[in-house]
């Protein structure tokens, strides 16, 4: 998934006083230079130097192997696999949302961006748990495979349906946003001219919607290329391995000693998915020039008696896809062991115990997520306050070039990140004789270098809904510029800095992409520790992390929807989604 830099239209300070503001933001503009050379630069500029340090020849040496070949076809297979389904289920469940009278799209769409924020690698055990010969619902209902049966959804076929699913949401967000922008009286005036619903769809929306729906399968493969949650639980116990668990593999076996190896190959998958992003940005940047308006879409398309039965549908199919898994998941954990048939005398919370409470990987797990996510937090939250400061007074060109550089850690894969930390702190750091790498900090580091992004999005929406005449009067009453920002600034976009904390918060806490390669003993995050479990046969006590966990997701995105009226307009994905306005009018 990535995030698209904010661009519009703003107040720009004329007169005399244009001098104070450029003197007195000398010093927030350095700071966020420096962020943007700390936590994006030096990283990505550390893992091509290491790359290329043996010439372009070892860099080819490295990636024409058997092994790599094999992981970049299964890796290009997924990617387009698992796109052209998320493709499909965003676009329909987009134009449902926005077109139809559809009753709790909110609701709906709540459900659905949940779906996109629980842990990859938690719904690849929702779904897995779900479907093999142990899973605890099919022998409720007496149609559990015979013990012995393959798990249908381990290898191919598996990775292609769940990461599908998980990236629709995406597609959809995706599409929102183009939907958003047509404008209200252009299809105002194809009804009135007689033209049906499904022709105004047809003919007018879905060719100005095409080049969103480029981007949007651009970035479902792009999502798909870096994922390394689903195919690690439903590809490596089969042996199907694609670059990024090829990369985890290489590592877990032998160390640092494969680290110029590994440095290769994360350029490839980062040029393979850097491509995509580009090309989506290009495609959203150019659409939106052309697109955008005030007058957004309304729902056209009546559904009268056809309703309930499309609600049924749509309903069903997030029955199917998202809650049912979650039931699977739900159901596993309250068996004794993985396998056992759930019934009233087998019913026990004594894996929640265990996990929560007895076993040390896990309680130490829980203790470092929170920690470490919390931390990241916290601290982007003074970061993006500043760093939103600094861009809303900047041109529209060095505002766009600032947030593509600070995106960058977050549009390449997780697990290229990962790398460059390595590269980066394996060694003392320069000056200071101190390294970082095998303790906690490297994993707060790479959280902040993947998580700025998120946290500003925001934070800068909300600065730039701030009329600036309330700063020049504190500036005529001798304010200073941190006086402003803590006193004036701060009460006004808080909304806005508290819901890019949680969102930090909601994506560090289940992380494992870039953890999986930068814990160390002592340091395990809650994403290691359910591989781990799951790895090691404790199916029961992962389902009954991956549980929790998602109820943390459930309660922080609650959160976020009741901070809703007081955040600038889609700030939430759930709101550009279902278009919450639209609804309460309807």
């Amino acid at each position: 998934m990535t995030v698209q830099s904010i661009a519009g239209p703003r107040f720009s300070w004329r007169g005399p006083s244009n001098g104070w503001r450029q003197r007195e933001g000398r010093g927030p503009t350095l700071a966020l230079a420096l962020f943007i050379l700390v936590f994006s630069l030096i990283p990505v500029g550390r893992l091509i130097v290491a790359a290329f340090e043996g010439g372009f020849g070892a860099f080819w040496q490295v990636l024409d192997a058997p092994d790599v070949w094999r992981a970049t076809r299964n890796t290009l297979v997924v990617a387009f696999g698992s796109g052209g389904l998320a493709l499909l289920i965003g676009v329909v469940f987009a134009l449902i949302l926005s077109v139809t009278t559809l009753r709790a799209r909110t609701a709906l769409a709540f459900i659905m961006v949940m779906s996109l924020m629980i842990a990859p690698q938690i719904s690849a055990l929702a779904f897995k748990t779900l479907a093999g010969p142990a899973s605890p619902l099919l022998k409720l209902v007496g149609i559990a495979p015979a013990p012995g049966t393959p798990n249908p959804m381990l290898g191919e076929f598996g990775i292609i349906l769940v990461m599908g699913l998980h990236h629709a949401p995406l597609v959809a967000i995706t599409l929102a946003s183009g939907l958003a922008s047509i404008p209200r009286p252009l299809i105002e005036a194809a009804r009135l001219d007689g033209a049906s619903p499904w022709q105004v769809v047809n003919r007018i929306m879905l060719p100005l919607l095409r080049p969103f729906l480029l981007s949007a399968a651009l970035l479902a493969f792009v999502a798909g290329t870096g994922n390394f949650g689903i195919p690690a639980l439903l590809g490596l116990p089969v042996g199907y391995v694609t670059l990024p668990t090829l990369l985890f593999r290489k590592l877990a076996s032998f160390g640092p000693a494969t680290i110029g190896d590994a440095a290769a190959i994360s350029v490839l998958i980062a040029l393979i998915a850097g491509t995509g992003v580009i090309a989506a940005s290009l495609l959203l940047a150019r659409s939106a020039s052309r697109l955008e308006t005030d007058h957004r879409i309304e729902p056209f398309w009546e559904l009268g008696r056809w309703r309930p039965a499309v609600e049924a549908g749509v309903w069903g199919f997030i029955a199917l896809t998202v809650l049912l898994p979650l039931a699977s998941l739900l159901a596993t954990s309250l068996v004794p062991a993985y396998g056992v048939r759930l019934s009233p005398s087998s019913l026990t919370l004594a894996q929640y115990v265990e996990v929560l409470f007895r076993q040390d990987l896990t309680v130490r797990a829980f203790r470092n997520s929170m920690l470490l996510a919390g931390g990241a937090a916290l601290s982007l939250a003074v970061i993006t306050l500043v760093s939103a400061h600094v861009l809303d007074r900047a041109k529209p060109k060095v505002k766009a070039f600032a947030f593509a550089l600070i995106e960058l850690p977050y549009a390449v894969p997780g697990i290229v990140l990962a790398i460059a930390c390595i590269l980066l702190f394996i060694k003392p750091l320069p000056l200071i004789g101190v390294s970082i790498y095998a303790t906690p900090w490297i994993i707060l580091f790479a959280y902040h270098a993947r998580f700025f992004a998120i946290a500003l999005k925001p934070v800068m929406a909300a600065m730039a809904t701030l009329d600036d005449a309330v700063q020049e009067a504190a500036v005529c009453d001798g304010a200073r510029l941190g006086q402003r920002l803590r006193h004036i600034v701060l009460p006004l976009v808080f909304p806005a800095v508290f819901a890019g904390m949680l969102m930090v918060f909601l994506l560090a806490f289940n992380e494992l992409t870039v953890s999986a390669l930068l814990w160390s003993a002592g340091t395990e995050t809650l994403g290691v520790a359910l591989l781990s479990l799951e790895d090691s046969g404790l199916g029961a006590e992962a389902a009954a992390v991956a549980v929790t966990a998602t109820l943390l997701v459930l309660v922080l995105m609650l959160a976020m929807q009741m901070l809703a009226r007081r955040l600038p307009p889609n700030a939430l994905p759930w709101q550009a989604l279902a278009g919450p306005d639209r609804e309460r009018r309807g």
